[in-house]
């Protein structure tokens, strides 16, 4: 073998040797991935992240929910929501009614929702739109309600407040309790 041979094997050894540690570096285990530590202590049987239910009557879908993450139990058809939007819909798929909340609970067997935390309800077409602590949404009653303070606005009118309040889906009977303006 000649100089030249062996110095050419020699820097592809030496290549060799310094690309390994490269290559071994390659195979690291992929990070754990864990909830956030406050999830622990619902002690659960399930998270899920970016959640969709669809409310359906008929073939027809009532209301929807999505949820940033879901908290769900073996022995429960309740669910915990965080970070939720529900949409509403009429009998023709337009929108009836939109809520956004911090969190909430669903009911998979009777689809009642609650949502809690910031919630504000608006109605499309009516330029309204409620605030409060609290919802309770029950589509076999046809309804929503909240036992919280609310304070709903309503285009050229000014604020008004209560205690309470039950109304149907079309805002059409709405019933507060302790009002004021």
């Amino acid at each position: 073998m000649n100089r030249s041979d062996w110095t050419i094997r020699r820097w592809a050894l030496i290549l060799v040797l310094l690309a390994l540690p490269l290559a071994a570096g390659c195979e690291e285990e992929a990070p754990l991935v864990t909830v956030p530590p406050e999830y622990l202590e619902f002690n659960a049987d399930g998270i899920a992240f970016g959640m969709v239910h669809r409310f359906t009557q008929d073939g027809v879908i009532q209301a929807k929910v999505v949820a940033d993450t879901t908290i769900q139990w073996n022995d429960s058809t309740s669910v915990a929501l965080r970070v939720l939007e529900m949409d509403v819909y009429n009998e023709d798929g337009s929108e009836r009614a939109h809520v956004v909340a911090d969190r909430g609970w669903l009911d998979t067997r009777t689809n009642r929702m609650a949502a809690y935390g910031n919630v504000v309800l608006t109605v499309p077409g009516q330029g309204r739109r409620l605030e409060s602590q609290e919802l309770h949404y029950d589509p076999r009653a046809e309804e929503m309600r909240s036992d919280s303070a609310f304070v709903m606005y309503q285009q050229g009118e000014p604020p008004f407040r209560g205690a309470a309040f039950t109304t149907d889906l079309e805002f059409r009977d709405f019933r507060a309790r302790g009002t004021g303006r």
